[in-house]
């Protein structure tokens, strides 16, 4: 039954669009590639920062098209066209090369514990065949005795003495060369682990440590700081609007951006035990191994106000941005994912009083603590929970 609508009544609110399982699908699709190409590696001839770009590019293709559009029925709109195909080769073209670059290097690897092996093998077999031709000398030596023929035992007596100088010479070169061979093996299997090692340890664009390798230095720093009765500090650090420098200006003047940001970190961080690691996108972490929180701070207020005055040029101008630094000291019973993490409420306290500023985080439990003068206590804010586990880069988080 039908009634008519009072004149009075106000319109119904608009029902919250609620994301497609095809839209859903796009973004999980997208989500993927930016991932691959934020964890690329150097290969032999393509370099992390291409692959990064391409997946960047193929998931922009992805998401919005590639500008084309196909024609829809009378009873519907037209559609931007999605390459799916061509995603799906170039993934697996990509996929390919990795493995078979990986492949080779393993195989290298290999090689040269091979090498390794065969120089002692070789070595081994020849002294056999050294102690061999003694023994037959003395066999023959003890049969010239049997025969009372002082002729022959001389004669086999020198021939001893001839065999065992011609070995003791044989064996101290082959030795000498041995020597070399594996001096050389050893070298090489050395750089070649530490190539396979660095490379795992760092983060292809900046060539700063990676997440792994900040978490497993979080936690020997943790470790040792009570034995050793240290007081490391920790910053973390954050490029304020990289969403927007990365919309406006393009995402090769954005991985400049990090690239910039490093190098300055680096230059601020000279000491030999201070670390610093890209932490994921734009945020980074510096762990200062023996500090007062005093000293700390002063140091994170100047790379604040170094970066702030960073010019970097770009195709459509210069760019200019700032930072959020949180800053938490270890405490008592602190492992190293609960020091991170109140360095990382630290710094979210910072971004929510309007960035490009320090805020120090006071022991578990007890909040924030705004740097300078003021020293306002704020209660910690939680991470936000749509970034937890994914890179900022890829949820559009600024």
């Amino acid at each position: 039954m039908f009634w008519k609508k009072p004149s009075g009544t106000a319109a119904p609110e608009p029902v919250p669009a609620v994301a497609s399982a095809e839209d859903m699908a796009l973004d999980v699709v997208a989500s993927l590639l930016k991932n691959f190409g934020e964890n690329a590696f150097d290969t032999d001839n393509v370099s992390a920062h291409d692959t990064r770009s391409e997946c960047e590019g193929w998931a922009k293709r992805i998401t919005v098209g590639d500008g084309k559009t196909e024609a829809g029925d009378e009873h519907g709109p037209k559609s931007f066209k999605r390459d799916f195909a061509g995603v799906r080769n170039y993934f697996a073209a990509q996929r390919s090369h990795e493995r078979e670059f990986v492949g080779r290097s393993l195989g290298n690897l290999r090689e040269a514990v091979h090498a390794f092996a065969r120089c002692l093998t070789t070595t081994v077999a020849e002294d056999r065949a050294s102690d061999e031709r003694v023994g037959a000398q003395l066999g023959r030596l003890v049969g010239a005795f049997q025969s009372n023929d002082s002729q022959a035992i001389r004669h086999e007596a020198e021939g001893i003495v001839a065999v065992v100088q011609a070995v003791m010479a044989e064996r101290a070169e082959s030795q000498k060369r041995v020597l070399n061979e594996l001096s050389q093996n050893v070298s090489e299997l050395r750089e070649e682990l530490q190539r396979v090692r660095d490379q795992a340890a760092l983060d292809p664009l900046t060539q700063l440590f990676n997440r792994a390798a900040l978490d497993a230095h979080l936690d020997r720093v943790a470790d040792l700081a009570f034995l050793l009765s240290s007081s490391p500090c920790i910053l973390m650090i954050d490029v304020d609007h990289f969403k927007r420098i990365n919309d406006g200006y393009g995402h090769a003047a954005g991985d400049e951006v990090l690239r910039r940001v490093a190098d300055m970190l680096v230059r601020n961080f000279l000491r030999r035990e201070d670390f610093v690691a890209r932490y994921g996108g734009e945020e980074f972490v510096v762990v200062i191994p023996d500090s007062s929180l005093h000293n700390a701070e002063l140091r994170a207020e100047r790379v604040r106000h170094s970066l702030a005055e960073l010019e970097i040029d770009s195709a459509k101008g210069k760019i200019q941005g700032t930072v959020s630094i949180g800053l938490a000291a270890l405490s008592s019973g602190d492992s190293g994912s609960s020091w991170l993490a109140r360095a990382d409420a630290a710094l979210y306290e910072a971004k929510g009083a309007g960035r490009n500023c320090v805020r120090i985080a006071r022991a578990e439990g007890s909040g924030v603590l705004s740097a300078g003068a003021a020293r306002s206590i704020a209660p910690g804010s939680a991470r936000d929970q749509s970034r937890t586990g994914l890179n900022p880069r890829l949820t559009g988080a600024q």
